[in-house]
């Protein structure tokens, strides 16, 4: 996961109420070069392909065909 606080111990505090545990870290202009940066929605899952490219981003919760999606990828 990416994070788009300004702080760090804000997206730290963030994680730790809601008990999440997968690993993140927080965009920085290198990484808003490269990924797309989300607007309003959240979450953002970006998916990226065996040569390392973004293939699908999906704005917004997945529902389990969006995970069937997903799956064509990987």
């Amino acid at each position: 996961g990416l994070s788009i606080d300004k702080r760090e111990e804000d997206a730290r505090r963030y994680l730790a109420r809601r008990g999440y545990t997968f690993p993140t870290g927080i965009t920085t202009p290198a990484i808003d070069r490269v990924l797309p940066r989300p607007s309003k929605a959240l979450p953002m899952t970006l998916v990226r392909g065996r040569d390392g490219r973004v293939v699908m981003a999906e704005k917004g919760q997945l529902f389990p065909e969006d995970v069937a999606q997903i799956a064509r990828f990987v």
